[in-house]
């Protein structure tokens, strides 16, 4: 019988992660694996080939995940398909360290064996606070250290995990993330002059080109203030700028960016595609790609350009440097120095606009270091070795395992019961909320048994939280009505 994976991503469906996914989960169904995908709900062409493949496919509902506290404490979604699925592994894809949470925490309590890839980790992440008495960071380096397996994609990510999640080095390590053969094939001229036609760019001209989700992290405004000196130079009337991605609920920017354009008078020059399924096609078009990023894990689209033999100019933040090495050009981080990120991005599509020869050098550089490490040939044998060694252990959680990797006893049932006090609560919460307050008193109870407060600490954290859940929904909660409901009145007494 095959061994079957449960592969678990909590993760927006855009950006570089579900392009991972989508590569892992075809690589495990195509090797044999009884392959079952946990995502969050969504239709396109990835979905359809994974489907061909035989791939079963359980949707994550992604408005009812995109809270702090559903994504953190719905222990019941998770424990279903878990239960339901059996796996040998489970596979859990975070697009930051505290992804999956709550399903890391039920594979920890069911002992089944799971392995974790990381895709952005900065120090922010360890900072998660809700008032909600739940030591959440604490949780998650409890998670990291009953996993077989963690591993980064880049060295500065495992550096970053071992330093706020006192991550084993024992059991931990860096995977590059890889690209498929055909961004590695040569250019064809096919392509650029589709692009032209489309975009009125003549052929001559010099495109600079970014592929990335439409959002300020990505430093779209660093671009604009480059190309706002830029147009004041001979220079200008050979650049061209195409924008290719979209943005998600909250954090879309193309609005801002295109009145932004309008009002700079260069619309003409900046040309926005919206999301791209021929990311490939593009990238052979073009002539240059720019990504000035304020925060990065080990972005896919620069494996990409450099796969494609494209100069890279991008900002120094978290995994670029360690992609591009001593090719392409690294921009001054933009978190410490904005204005020096402008003042080089300028100045480095100045220099390389009037200079074929060193585009073309710069390029080539790219391309042969992105043929070394950056293949999906060698990502996926990395992640086989992994699994296969996991796999043929066998391996189920115990104790004296989790001990030895840096939590007692005592520590692992204190984590345990502050977890679970928090989740009774926001299932007291939830069920308040669809009026079924017979199940409100059956959680609170259950709480009860889980505080690490007093009696009447827990009471006014109970208000608290309900308080704070309501508002996390856009809704006020009503106190009095809460209070002094017949339900609420018999439990206090009761207790």
């Amino acid at each position: 019988m095959n061994s079957r994976i449960l592969f678990y991503s909590d993760n927006p469906p855009i950006g570089g992660v579900p392009q991972y996914n989508h590569s892992m989960l075809c690589k495990l169904a195509t090797s044999g694996y009884d392959v079952i995908s946990v995502q969050i709900e969504q239709s396109n062409h990835r979905m359809e080939l994974e489907k061909e493949l035989g791939i079963r496919q359980i949707w994550l509902d992604q408005e009812q995940i995109s809270g702090y506290a559903a994504s953190y404490k719905d222990l019941d979604t998770p424990r279903e398909i878990i239960s339901s699925v059996e796996p040998d592994l489970i596979f859990f894809s975070d697009g930051w360290p505290l992804g999956n949470f709550a399903a890391k925490q039920i594979a920890v309590d069911m002992g089944i064996p799971y392995i974790i890839v990381v895709g952005y980790v900065d120090t922010a992440c360890s900072k998660v606070v809700l008032d909600d008495g739940i030591p959440y960071t604490e949780i998650a380096s409890y998670h990291y250290n009953c996993a077989e397996s963690v591993s980064a994609v880049s060295q500065e990510n495992l550096d970053l995990l071992h330093k706020l999640f006192n991550v084993s080095s024992e059991h931990s390590g860096v995977v590059h993330y890889g690209r498929p053969k055909h961004f590695f094939t040569p250019r064809n001229a096919f392509f650029r002059q589709r692009l032209c036609q489309e975009t009125e760019i003549p052929e001559d001209g010099v495109i600079c080109f970014t592929a990335a989700r439409m959002a300020r992290v990505k430093g779209f405004e660093y671009q604009l203030e480059a190309i706002a000196s830029l147009k004041e130079l001979p220079v200008w009337e050979k650049l061209y700028f195409v924008w290719a991605g979209k943005g998600i609920k909250g954090e879309d920017n193309t609005t801002e960016l295109k009145q932004k354009i309008t009002d700079l008078g260069v619309a003409n020059k900046v040309k926005f595609l919206g999301e791209r399924q021929d990311i490939p096609d593009l990238l052979g078009a073009v002539d240059i790609f720019v990504l000035p990023s304020k925060a990065e894990g080990m972005p896919i689209c620069v494996i990409e350009a450099m796969a494609k033999g494209l100069p890279v100019v991008a900002s120094a933040v978290s995994g670029i440097p360690e992609e591009l090495g001593k090719t392409g050009k690294l921009l001054p981080d933009p978190n410490f120095y904005p204005q020096d990120t402008i003042n080089e991005l300028a100045a480095t599509l100045e220099a390389w606009a009037f200079d074929d020869e060193l585009r073309k050098s710069m390029g080539k550089a790219c391309q042969e270091r992105a043929k070394k490490m950056f293949t999906e040939e060698r990502m996926h044998q990395d992640y086989f070795n992994i699994i296969d060694k996991i796999l043929k252990l066998n391996k189920q959680k115990d104790k004296n395992l989790i001990l030895s990797k840096g939590f007692s006893l005592e520590q692992i049932n204190d984590l345990n019961r502050k977890f679970y006090y928090g989740y009774s609560v926001w299932k007291a919460w939830h069920s308040y909320r669809h009026s079924d307050l017979s199940l409100m008193v059956q959680f609170l109870e259950q709480s009860q048994t889980h505080t690490p407060l007093l009696k009447v600490e827990t009471i006014l954290n109970w208000i608290e939280n309900f308080v704070k859940y309501s508002r996390e929904k856009g809704e006020q909660l009503n106190t009095y009505d809460l209070v002094s409901s017949k339900e609420w009145e018999n439990l206090l007494i009761k207790i």
